[in-house]
């Protein structure tokens, strides 16, 4: 396949809707000779990887199915989209696989690449969810979502803005710079106070940026408001298919994968501050603790920490 079809998911998925009885091959100039697209008996597509023997360390989840095809001289490694919830992630996913092992120098190095890649995406889709998020974590990411579309605005690269977004549960910020770092908070517009969840979340030697979000839920649609699929939505159309894939994989971490009922949460921004964390600004730091203290949470009021905001952060 060449870099042509790769501009966007639509071009991805589109090479399938037209394999519609024969397989197309991916590219003819990848290491991986005969890797197919392929839509299979059960009209589902599929990514045809030729592999030595059997792979049988992956099983088929609710998401994707995996089956080894025998063919003559080789076998084949099918990766199936079962859900067509996951039809966005299933796009990236493949992506990931092809581009990933692009550049290597044999079809053995790879093969191996394509795999090492398949694993880091195999857990998250074996465990994507198909029910939704508690309404507080929608409005959480609904934040991270839209600093993201925001920074991306404002000229910061998309490929370090990406990998900066920490997806572990217990990452201590949202987003991780070489020289920065910055902790998103999501409240009612009439809270205010904004809760730090752990001593971790400010507690940094270099300065950061803590971005409040005034995000309500509302009952009436318009041009302002958003649910969580249209603003992940929005985000994706700014993207490079590359970091497209980064964020499906993230989101996918996130537990975040799209689902119609996101539609009944409708939701509208209402400000945003933006406030600067240097050595003075009012924390708990981990070293003022004893160190019996295991973890502990506090709440700030946002008017005692008025001289710390960035005025060009407000809005």
């Amino acid at each position: 396949m060449t870099t042509s079809y790769m501009k966007t998911y639509d071009d991805l998925l589109s090479r399938w809707d037209s394999c519609r009885g024969g397989q197309i091959l991916v590219d003819h100039q990848h290491p991986i000779k005969n890797m197919f697209l392929n839509i299979n008996e059960r009209g589902n597509r599929e990514l045809l990887i030729p592999v030595k023997k059997p792979i049988k360390k992956f099983q088929s989840t609710e998401a994707i199915g995996i089956t080894n095809y025998k063919a003559p001289g080789t076998y084949y490694f099918a990766i199936e989209l079962l859900s067509e919830n996951l039809v966005k992630e299933y796009a990236c996913l493949c992506f990931e696989l092809i581009q990933s092992s692009r550049t290597c120098a044999t079809q053995a190095e790879a093969t191996d690449t394509l795999f090492k890649t398949f694993q880091k995406w195999y857990s998250l889709m074996a465990d994507a969810r198909f029910d939704i998020l508690p309404v507080h974590e929608i409005r959480g990411l609904m934040g991270e979502i839209k600093y993201m579309i925001d920074e991306l605005h404002a000229g910061q690269p998309e490929q370090a803005l990406i990998n900066a977004w920490t997806t572990h549960k217990d990452a201590s910020r949202d987003f991780l710079f070489d020289e920065s770092w910055a902790e998103i908070k999501t409240i009612q517009t009439t809270s205010d106070y904004i809760k730090i969840s752990s001593v971790e979340q400010l507690d940094h030697d270099s300065d950061g940026s803590l971005i409040v979000f005034r995000l309500d839920q509302v009952h009436k649609e318009s041009e302002k408001t958003y649910t969580l699929n249209s603003i992940v939505q929005e985000l994706r159309r700014m993207l490079s298919m590359p970091a497209g894939a980064i964020l499906s994989r993230k989101l996918l971490a996130k537990g975040y994968t799209f689902n119609e009922h996101y539609e009944e949460f409708l939701f509208a921004f209402n400000g945003k501050s933006e406030y600067c964390v240097n050595s003075s600004f009012p924390r708990i730091t981990r070293a003022m603790l004893s160190p019996a203290i295991k973890s502990a949470e506090y709440e700030l009021f946002l008017s005692s920490i008025e001289e710390w905001r960035r005025i060009d952060g407000e809005s």
